[in-house]
Parts: structure tokens; sequence; C-alpha cells
């Protein structure tokens, strides 16, 4: 996922840091002098790198994208949307970096918005990008989870060495998810284990976070192969090869 940002939008990334830098120039006028003029000033650097912005939200983890929303949301304070920008900008890992010199913490709106953002509705589940029907060869099935579609090479873990180097964008396969998912769960883009059920660790995790997730798969650690691309249906509890 955030490797196709480096990787394959290039251009579009340098074309985008010119408007971040001049956004965070801004912030950092606004925190020396919290003036009206110079909020408005932020104010419109915000909204200029949130639509900047928009172009790569689809290639960031689900639960990331609602804060590149929120930078765009007006009824958010100024500081709730400066937040919202460093953590959208955080998502995309692209080589950016600026000083510091302001600190915040979400505040009650900013994470009802956040959680209203998170929730998985139908039509946004059936109009996300899938394995054309009938194509895709079916892997294994398990309990849906956590609804939502996810595609990634697998990579098995089992301790929390291998949760803490797991890759972007991966599947986590596992026999069940440890407690030491939590070192890799911001890099983890879907789920599969071979145990538990909807009210296992995996899966509770899985939903919290918004994470396609499969349980009760019985074999997949047997049956998929570490590398391999492949979808996971979080909504029908099959993983289906990528090709």
């Amino acid at each position: 996922m955030t490797n196709k940002i480096r990787n394959f939008m290039k251009d579009e990334v340098t074309a985008l840091l010119p408007t971040l830098h001049a956004a965070y120039c801004a912030i950092g006028r606004f925190q020396k002098k919290r003036d009206a003029r110079n909020e408005a000033r932020l104010l419109e650097h915000l909204e200029a790198a949130g639509a900047a912005l928009q172009q790569f939200k689809p290639l960031v983890q689900h639960r990331k994208q609602c804060y590149f929303d929120a930078v765009l949301s007006e009824g958010l304070s100024t500081s709730d949307r400066i937040i919202a920008l460093d953590t959208a900008v955080g998502a995309m890992h692209i080589e950016f970096a600026v000083p510091r010199m302001y600190m915040h913490q979400e505040s009650e709106e900013l994470r009802r918005v956040l959680d209203a953002c998170r929730i998985v509705k139908p039509e946004q589940v059936a109009q996300a990008p899938r394995p054309a029907d009938g194509a895709a060869e079916i892997l294994c099935r398990g309990i849906p989870a956590s609804p939502g579609i996810a595609m990634g090479s697998v990579v098995f873990a089992e301790t929390e060495q291998d949760y803490r180097s797991v890759p972007d964008g991966c599947i986590l396969v596992a026999r069940t998810a440890t407690t030491d998912i939590i070192f890799g769960i911001e890099r983890i883009s879907g789920i599969v284990t071979d145990c538990g059920g909807r009210l296992c660790h995996a899966a509770i995790v899985a939903r919290e976070r918004s994470i396609p997730c499969v349980v009760g798969a019985r074999d997949a650690t047997r049956i998929l192969r570490n590398g391999i691309a492949v979808w996971v249906d979080g909504t029908e509890g099959v993983v289906t090869l990528a090709r």
C-alpha cells in the first residue's frame, strides 16, 4: 500500500511536498502567535494540503483514511485538523520531516468524527475493489470476523519479533494472534488465523482497527505460503489468490 506511494507515485509525492512544507510553516507561525490572521492563513494551507492529499487516501490502510477527510473538516478545531494532517502524512511513510514546535492531543470531538468514519457500511464494502466473480481461486474459508477486503502479501507471525518486523500492507497469517500483534498492527492490512471465533483477540483488534479479518480458517498456515499475494474478504470469510 504505502510502497505504492513511494515507488509508483514519485512525481505526485514530489509535487505534494511544497504544499506540505507551506502548511507546516503556517502551523509554526500559528503556534508562535495565535492570532486571527495567522489562523486564517493556516486554515487556507490546511485546505490546500487536505485537497492535495486526497489522491493518496485510497492507498493507505482503511483505518487511516478518515484522517485525510478530517483535515478538510471545517467543524473541527484548528488543533484537531493539525493532528489529522500529521496522521495522514505519517500514514504515507514518505520522506518528509519538519520541526515540531507544538504538541496536541486528540479531542473528544475528533475521536467522535474519526469513529464515525471508521464504521464500514455495507455499501462501502460492496463498492470496494474485489476479485472478479468466479475468477478468483479460493484458498481457504473461515469465520468473517471484521468486514471489508484487503490485498497484500502473506507474512507469518508467531513471536513478538515477528510482529515487530512485519512489512507495510501485509496480510498477517497466524495459528492464533497473540497480544504481541499490537507491535505490528499499524502495518497490517488484513488478518487470517487458523483458530478463534468472532470474540477472539484477533477479531476484536481487527474490528477496533477496521482491518479485514478471517478467523477459524483451520489450515490457513498450511495452505498459504509466505510472500504470495492474496485477497482477504472479512465480510464473506474467504481468502482468495490475487493474480
